[in-house]
């Protein structure tokens, strides 16, 4: 009984394992966009939640700061620095996007918006950077609808 029951578990690690998603690059980025609405206020007894994961734009910029943004954080209306590449996310939030070695920003479409909640020490939003035959991952929470 306890040989069927440790087989049975091995095997459901396996399968588990080999269902999570791989990037299909050799160099570039992927990772999960998700989404947090609502009350999001800490309550003993309930988890904090990741969010769901969502389908949204995503979009490669060179590194951008809060000036060469038009509108406010965290929902900006227009980015003033070159865009180096734009994919989109899968249903569950899934994204994987080769890109060359460098520094950028990542930004997220909300509506006609663009997401980016966090700066480095130099201004930097969002920042990313992809190393030579490295693929570097980038989860991303959209928490404009949220309430703390």
């Amino acid at each position: 009984m306890k040989v069927k029951y440790l087989t049975t578990v091995v095997i459901s690690l396996f399968f588990a394992c080999a269902m999570q998603k791989q990037p299909q690059i050799s160099q570039g980025l992927h990772g999960t966009i998700y989404l947090l609405k609502g009350n999001q206020m800490p309550v003993i007894g309930r988890p904090i939640s990741k969010g769901r994961g969502v389908s949204r734009d995503i979009y490669v910029y060179e590194p951008t700061t809060l000036a060469q943004t038009e509108g406010h954080s965290p929902l900006f209306s227009g980015i003033k620095t070159k865009l180096i590449a734009h994919t989109k996310s899968d249903s569950a939030g899934y994204y994987s996007l080769a890109l060359p070695a460098g520094n950028y920003s990542i930004f997220v479409g909300e509506g006609d918006k663009f997401f980016a909640a966090i700066s480095d020490g130099n201004g930097i939003l969002n920042p990313i950077i992809i190393l030579v035959k490295n693929i570097s991952e980038k989860d991303i929470t959209i928490t404009a609808k949220a309430t703390y």
